[in-house]
């Protein structure tokens, strides 16, 4: 098999055919997000818009907790026992529903406490939360995912964007405050959840169960990747929490605005390991262990040198890119953005890495190299944002990412392969080596 059919072979896959609705739900929904967002941090001001995003930063935060980490546990639990789903995806979702009011009770506190002298920000992270119970209800998704039904779920985000873009058109158009903004995001997940839930009736879904004793099973097995979410949220948004608390709420503005455009194309590495996911698993199980490690090696490969053009096109065009999107009152994110999006390569790594660590059973060791992954932004955080500002907290994403992706799974005897896969990956040794298997 040359080159040329061992791309045309991965393109033609039903991998990739589910990936394209993914991803053009994506692209759709990026499109709408593009004009509305600039329209509305235009309109907000560098400094509203700061503090629409820091008050986001603590729900982001907690989503982790809120979920329970179960979407990749529950997608290997419905191939290992299909006859049980209603009852797996019953039970998660009451679960998730009981931490997702937990989580919103914890973080409008903690957001009181830490702003005393302005309890708008207490509002506006009330609003926001309100999309956690949505995104409890979401664990659908999973479903979807599993049997490759992902039109479903871009359907109903299609339907959201449109809706919520409509609503901020509405809000811009009457001159709404900040308030109304606040409430946006947990509207979009409000509709996509009722949407999934419609699709997974319609589809023949079984009838969804709650069991106590399910529950536990799944969290003895997901709260590894609670941990991980956690420590993943906490160096993915300490740094805009930071940043409140050190700066302005202006500069919270500008470094989200990197963030922003950073995240725009994301949906496709993300769309594409999705996708990925249920099949990898499955070459797994079935026994076939040079055809799986081939299969990883091609996506891991894939990810990396898309992330790497696009981030470097990015770099090139920053500038360019700032000035048409957001104007001159955004210019200060422009190295900001030429330092962070490096960043998204390395993320998407340790994104596709979940399918390595859940296929090899090596779930307890992701909590320990992300702890560490934590600990080293917290620190390269309190050094570097009082000396360089957003440059400063964009440095310390960087080289998180990549001591989290790379360097942390080194200290650990069995996770060092996973590193090597992941070189091998970049320098396409799986064609040279492999290029036998199907």
């Amino acid at each position: 098999m040359n080159l040329h059919n061992a791309i045309n072979h991965i393109i033609k896959s039903k991998n990739i055919k589910n990936s394209g609705w993914i991803i053009g739900q994506q692209v759709f929904q990026m499109f709408l997000q593009l004009v509305v967002g600039v329209l509305t941090a235009r309109y907000l001001g560098p400094s509203n818009y700061g503090s629409l995003n820091y008050t986001a930063s603590f729900v982001t935060f907690v989503t982790a907790i809120a979920t329970l980490g179960m979407d990749a546990v529950i997608i290997k639990a419905l191939i290992d026992h299909p006859e049980s789903e209603g009852e797996y995806l019953g039970t998660a979702m009451v679960f998730r529903v009981v931490s997702s009011f937990a989580s919103s009770i914890s973080i409008a506190l903690i957001v009181f406490v830490l702003n005393l002298d302005d309890q708008l920000k207490v509002v506006l992270v009330i609003l926001q939360s309100i999309q956690l119970y949505f995104k409890a209800i979401q664990i659908f998704d999973s479903w979807f995912k599993r049997y490759l039904k992902s039109k479903y779920v871009s359907i109903g985000k299609i339907v959201a964007s449109i809706a919520v873009s409509a609503y901020k058109i509405w809000l811009l158009a009457t001159a709404k405050s900040i308030v109304w903004f606040a409430a946006s995001n947990s509207i979009v997940d409000g509709i996509i959840a009722i949407i999934e839930f419609y699709f997974y009736k319609k589809e023949n879904g079984q009838k969804l169960k709650f069991r106590f004793s399910t529950g536990m099973k799944i969290l003895k097995q997901s709260y590894h990747f609670i941990i991980a979410g956690l420590m993943v949220s906490f160096y993915s948004q300490m740094d805009r929490i930071m940043l409140g608390q050190f700066l302005t709420d202006a500069d919270v503005g500008l470094y989200t605005t990197a963030a922003t455009i950073c995240g725009m194309w994301i949906f496709v590495p993300t769309a594409i390991i999705d996708s990925f996911q249920a099949s990898i698993m499955e070459t797994r199980k079935n026994g076939d262990y040079s055809k799986y490690i081939v299969r990883l090696e091609q996506l891991y490969g894939f990810i990396i040198w898309l992330c790497v053009g696009v981030s470097a096109v990015v770099s090139i065009l920053a500038s360019f890119i700032v000035t048409v999107l957001y104007g001159q009152d955004y210019l200060g994110s422009i190295e900001t953005l030429r330092i962070l999006i490096w960043s998204e390569t390395f993320a998407m790594i340790g994104t596709a890495r979940g399918i390595w660590i859940l296929c090899e059973n090596k779930n307890k060791y992701v909590k320990y190299y992300l702890c560490i992954g934590a600990v080293a932004n917290l620190i390269l955080n309190l050094i570097l944002i009082p000396i360089y500002g957003n440059n400063g907290a964009a440095f310390a994403t960087l080289l998180t990412q990549i001591i989290t992706s790379l360097i942390a799974p080194l200290f650990f005897k069995e996770t060092r392969i996973h590193t090597k896969i992941v070189i091998d990956s970049a320098l396409v040794k799986w064609y040279f080596q492999r290029k036998n298997i199907n």
